[in-house]
């Protein structure tokens, strides 16, 4: 009964996990990496994340322009870069270049953050430009002044109703 149960035992012991076997067999080529970069506009801070194949070196802001420059380089063809930029940063309608050729990239939406996915089979230095239709933060210097003025109509408007 001993030896049964050694039997057992070493079956059960001696099994490979799951998908192990795939594993050792599965190639990673050009993993991703993850970034996450704050980007100042105005008074405020946002952080837009990539993740991508390739090196992503940079990522600026033109607040003029709407416009995100991202530079990265990479070593191989098959890339993939998703950018999550936050609505109230810019948004709207994108416009998206790459080293100056207009691109499609498929875009994402939700209501805080819109995610952009390119693909592209390009190497060296890549430079993606996205500009959006609306910055909001420009907004920011009114928005004072119409919580001034509602309070005010707010604190008139009820001192008349008890007359």
């Amino acid at each position: 009964m001993l030896v049964l149960g050694l039997g057992i035992s070493s079956v059960l012991f001696s099994t490979q996990a799951f998908g192990q076997a795939n594993i050792q067999h599965l190639k990673l080529y050009h993993p991703g990496i993850k970034w996450e970069w704050p980007i100042k506009a105005s008074q405020y801070t946002f952080t837009v994340t990539t993740t991508t194949n390739y090196d992503m070196q940079n990522v600026t802001f033109n607040n003029n322009t709407k416009t995100l420059a991202f530079i990265g380089n990479s070593s191989h063809t098959g890339n993939i870069a998703e950018i999550d930029i936050p609505t109230n940063l810019i948004g709207g309608n994108y416009t998206t270049f790459q080293n100056g050729t207009q691109l499609h990239p498929i875009v994402l939406r939700n209501a805080n953050l819109t995610t952009v996915i390119l693909k592209f089979n390009q190497s060296g230095k890549v430079e993606t430009d996205i500009t959006g239709t609306t910055y909001l933060p420009e907004f920011s210097g009114i928005v004072p002044m119409v919580m001034a003025a509602s309070f005010g109509i707010l604190f008139l408007t009820m001192r008349y109703q008890k007359i």
